[in-house]
């Protein structure tokens, strides 16, 4: 995990890096100089284009040479965060050398497997955590005569059709999930989560509610109250809670589906 994350800000610095050469590269030639004028109703600037350094003072910059003045000012900042992203670049890089092997992983990795089955190690790698996540056992929701009869590449009894579809990207996919993991909201009553997900990367664990009857009005009222038991316990939409909706008339868009699974999960 911390690798990962090195790597994104080393992803980013680069990205600086090569944006900032291209706009100072495009940029007109010299500085610019600002002066703060005083006034009663409040501070103003004046903007003067120096272009020699020789030049003390340099041209006064009228209302209409504003996107000069804009340009002077972004070559300015891209000349500073240049110098900062490579200065960070080379940190990054250095870390990445001196670390280029996990010793605390591979403490557990290297030894032999008849051994590994009976350690219980500090760190595990990401896809023995989700392993061991995915075989936790539980007790789900209770199906009842005549409920609906789908089943998904994985096996799981479900619902409805739409929440085979999620089941089934979930696993093509190869996202860890829990299909009606409880959730106790008050001492001894249960909320039954449609799919509980586990990033395997982030090992950052997901709750996501499929509403699959919106144009109901009293399945509406249950909507509202999941939002608020949700809420309650921890679970934020856009941080730590998915929620996928249909009705009738709009069925469940596969493409949301896979996009949150591309974006949140993988």
């Amino acid at each position: 995990m911390l690798f990962e994350e090195l790597n994104k800000r080393l992803a980013l610095c680069n990205r600086i890096i090569k944006d900032a050469e291209l706009t100072i590269k495009k940029s007109p030639r010299g500085k610019l100089k600002t002066n703060i004028v005083h006034r009663k109703n409040g501070d103003a600037f004046q903007y003067y284009h120096r272009e020699d350094s020789s030049e003390l003072d340099g041209r006064y910059l009228s209302k209409d040479e504003m996107g000069l003045a804009r340009n002077l000012a972004q070559k300015e900042y891209c000349e500073k965060v240049l110098s900062a992203a490579k200065k960070e670049k080379k940190e990054i890089e250095k870390i990445c050398e001196k670390f280029s092997k996990d010793t605390l992983l591979e403490a557990y990795t290297e030894m032999k497997k008849g051994k590994r089955i009976l350690v219980e190690p500090y760190v595990l790698p990401d896809d023995e955590y989700a392993r061991r996540w995915q075989a936790k056992k539980y007790e789900g929701g209770k199906f009842e005569e005549g409920d609906s009869v789908q089943y998904t590449k994985r096996g799981d009894r479900v619902r409805s059709k739409s929440e085979q579809i999620i089941a089934d990207r979930l696993y093509d996919a190869k996202i860890p999930y829990r299909y009606e993991y409880p959730l106790e909201y008050v001492k001894g009553k249960y909320i039954y989560t449609d799919f509980t997900v586990l990033n395997p990367k982030t090992r950052r664990i997901y709750r996501w509610e499929h509403f699959g009857r919106m144009d109901d009005d009293n399945y509406r009222k249950t909507f509202f109250w999941k939002q608020s038991v949700y809420m309650s316990c921890g679970y934020v939409p856009g941080v730590n809670y998915i929620c996928t909706f249909e009705d009738n008339e709009n069925p469940l868009d596969v493409r949301v589906v896979d996009k949150i699974i591309e974006k949140i999960l993988s």
